[in-house]
């Protein structure tokens, strides 16, 4: 009975701070508010936050739970393309916050190449993305 209240304690520990550094995460790089004002949506800024937040704990509890949604192919396209222009969006703020590419083109005298070493990177992270969940995945 002990090992399964350490157990219930360290699960919820870890979940809060997993929780808390990744709002943190989001919050640092200012995602919302640049999206909203890129948008022109700034008054919607609060639903951005809650949908956001809501997303993220139905998934957890889905995995959690282990349940699982079977989606028409159709819709998991569309589906698909929203989630990585979100992470996608989070890489390119975290390169932003950190200054990566600005450092990167100094390091490595590429001004003139900087459109093709962007290109080079979105490029590499989309295929890679699409070997690992397309070819690896079928051998799991």
């Amino acid at each position: 009975m002990l090992r399964y209240l350490f157990l219930v304690i360290f699960g919820l520990s870890g979940g809060a701070l997993v929780g808390t550094a990744s709002a943190a995460f989001i919050t640092l790089l200012d995602i919302i508010p640049r999206l909203a004002q890129v948008t022109n949506s700034q008054h919607l800024i609060r639903l951005y936050e809650r949908v956001i937040v809501t997303s993220g704990v139905i998934i957890t509890f889905f995995h959690l739970l282990g349940i699982s949604i079977n989606l028409n192919k159709y819709l998991i396209i569309p589906i698909g393309f929203i989630m990585g222009a979100f992470v996608g969006l989070l890489a390119s703020a975290l390169a932003e916050v950190i200054n990566v590419i600005p450092v990167l083109v100094r390091t490595l005298k590429i001004r003139s190449y900087v459109y093709y070493a962007l290109l080079a990177i979105s490029l590499g992270k989309m295929i890679g993305s699409l070997i690992d969940w397309l070819v690896l995945a079928n051998y799991n």
